[in-house]
């Protein structure tokens, strides 16, 4: 695990630990504002809502083993859509790689970030039950979701706001589970595997 760095949140002047240097975003324990990190400097971009607490084994700081290897939850990202919701909890893995775990009624889905390539369609030309190009490879498409940003708490590897819109596009690539991530700004891509419940240890649990 990495060595956190100390600094203070500019609108409550509470003590704010980035945990890893992958974070870009880091919710105040304190005051409940979205800070983004720019150049080891925090800047506030707005208040999180809180989040309900739904039953869960996971909680921001807790660490326990996924398949044999150490991880320990910096973050959490709450997406909320027409039927329902689901979080994606931040992971600091023991070798200091990242990952997010996608929980949604009790599945679990471990995803890693990747490189695009070469542009994806946009959104609203991409439609379930075709294929469309990804990295040079088929990416059969499985869903399409309209989301928004419910609320975050913690640590996070990538930009988030209060109540930002973002769209989604799941499939399966070269086997493996696919997601893109349409954001206002960028497109992020993610690939990865089902976990079972099994896997995944929590400490004390």
């Amino acid at each position: 695990m990495t060595q956190a760095a100390s600094l203070n949140c500019p609108s409550c002047g509470g003590p704010v630990e980035m945990a890893n240097r992958f974070v870009k975003v880091i919710v105040c324990p304190y005051c409940g504002n979205t800070l983004a990190v720019e150049d080891r400097r925090l800047d506030p971009t707005g208040k999180t809502a809180a989040l309900v607490n739904y039953p869960t084994r996971f909680a921001v700081g807790k660490t326990g083993r996924l398949r044999g290897q150490p991880y320990r939850v910096l973050g959490r990202v709450r997406y909320q859509h027409d039927e329902g919701y689901w979080d994606e909890w931040y992971l600091e893995l023991g070798d200091g790689s990242v990952a997010w775990l996608e929980e949604e009624e009790g599945e679990y889905t471990l995803l890693r970030s990747q490189k695009l390539t070469a542009p994806v369609p946009p959104f609203d030309q991409v439609r379930v039950g075709t294929t469309i190009p990804v990295n040079g490879q088929p990416f059969f498409v499985t869903e399409r979701t309209r989301a928004t940003v419910a609320g975050a708490e913690g640590q996070l590897l990538f930009r988030i706001r209060p109540n930002q819109p973002v769209q989604f596009v799941d499939g399966n690539i070269g086997g493996k589970i696919g997601a893109i991530e349409y954001g206002e700004d960028s497109i992020e891509y993610t690939q990865g595997e089902t976990i079972g419940r099994s896997e995944i240890t929590v400490d004390g649990e």
